[in-house]
């Protein structure tokens, strides 16, 4: 049974798992901590550490071997399963998160999506078709949506927020630029502006 694992832990596995998938690519078949902490300038005890929380990995003199690591972050990270995802936005911010998920995540399905803009409804984005309002919050509630996206103004995500609380949507990413708490509901508030504010401060702090 896993222990408590601290938000930075977790935020650090799609990393790992993503430098090993390029390692995989390139025909790397094990790599020692200390050369994946190279890779990824992170030190070779930080990697320990992290994947010591989830069991044993590795062995002394070997080194990991990376598909199997690369896979076995995906079992912990969820990925060893599939997402039924609804978009409520579907401008351009939305439709560029779509294409992404499309293209490059084949876990994450996306099956409804809507926007309250007429000139948007209708339409179809990745096979499937934007609706209102009145027909999306049916299927909402009716349920089989895993993870609800939200591109939305500020203003609309109080509204949009007492219809999630009241489905059986488990996970909400929410890119409305205001926080959301919605008991019961595993949500991660994206502020875009953020890593770009941090960029620009170490850009003024080189050192």
């Amino acid at each position: 049974m896993v222990h408590y694992v601290s938000d930075a832990v977790i935020k650090r596995l799609p990393r790992y798992r993503r430098f090993l998938k390029t390692l995989r690519e390139n025909g790397t078949d094990k790599v020692s901590s200390k050369q994946l902490g190279e890779i990824m300038d992170v030190t070779a005890s930080q990697i320990r550490q992290d994947l010591n929380h989830f069991g044993g990995f590795g062995q002394q003199g070997y080194g990991y071997g990376v598909e199997e690591l690369e896979n076995r972050l995906g079992e912990i990270l969820g990925l060893d399963k599939t997402y039924n995802m609804a978009f409520i936005g579907c401008g351009r911010l939305g439709q560029a998160l779509i294409n992404y998920l499309v293209a490059n995540e084949p876990n994450y399905k996306i099956a409804a999506l809507c926007d309250i803009r007429p000139e948007l409804q209708g339409r179809q984005i990745a096979g499937v078709t934007v609706v209102g309002e009145d027909e999306f919050n049916e299927k909402i509630l009716a349920g089989g949506i895993d993870i609800v996206v939200l591109t939305i103004p500020a203003d609309q995500a109080e509204r949009v927020s007492e219809l999630l609380a009241k489905s059986s949507v488990k996970g909400i990413w929410n890119f409305s630029m205001t926080e959301m708490v919605i008991k019961g509901k595993s949500i991660i508030n994206m502020h875009l502006s953020d890593s770009l504010q941090a960029l620009t401060y170490y850009i003024n702090h080189p050192d």
